[in-house]
């Protein structure tokens, strides 16, 4: 890899590379979950053909322990992020949020699922950016709609950057100074194209 790159394409990569391997955690997770429910375990077999096989078998599981091991590395520095996230005060808890749009907690999850929302796992509890509570709550569903199907910690990325096309602003301070809606919505959109969001609305 060229390490001869400017400090924000390297900062980008990487945040590239984290959420790439918090998907896949997922996908594993997801995997192990369904094979374990299924019951199914590898075949047994005997004599020379099982001595090939364990042999195969065991470099296999040394692939695999190599693999699962960088993949459980990776996860716990993002849980790790993800708790700073909480400590800084970056996300704060769905009740904090509801009450600073006059909901209940649980017309939250609604709005996620229709994306006008997102939440980032930490524990076993959601947390929601702590950017949205001073916020109109359809400017906010307007600009998370535009990140499409992104993965919540790219789209707490795309919140918390301070955005050359936004004069140096994060997205809040940007709307609070008067840019427009709109322009916001395509830069979120864009933002989300180049992440390889599969799903991402027309640009306005």
């Amino acid at each position: 890899m060229n390490t001869d790159l400017s400090t924000p394409v390297l900062l980008r990569r990487i945040a590239q590379l984290e959420a790439t391997v918090g998907r896949l955690s997922e996908d594993l997770g997801t995997l192990r979950s369904a094979v374990s429910k299924q019951g199914l375990q590898l075949p047994r077999t005997r004599g020379v053909r099982a001595r090939v096989a364990h042999a195969d078998s065991s470099a296999a599981d040394n692939l695999h322990a190599q693999a699962t091991g960088g993949l459980a590395g990776a996860t716990a520095r993002g849980e790790a992020a993800r708790v700073q996230w909480v400590k800084d005060g970056l996300v704060v808890p769905g009740e904090r949020l509801a009450q600073a749009w006059g909901l209940t907690r649980q017309a939250l999850a609604p709005a996620a699922d229709r994306g006008e929302v997102f939440a980032v796992k930490v524990g076993n509890r959601l947390y929601y950016p702590q950017a949205f509570l001073g916020m109109d709550r359809e400017a906010v569903a307007a600009v998370c709609r535009a990140l499409g199907d992104l993965g919540a910690s790219e789209k707490l990325m795309f919140w918390l950057r301070e955005h050359g096309a936004l004069a140096g602003k994060s997205v809040a301070d940007a709307l609070e100074a008067g840019t427009a809606l709109a322009k916001v919505e395509r830069l979120a959109a864009a933002w989300a194209r180049e992440r390889g969001a599969s799903r991402v609305p027309a640009a306005a």
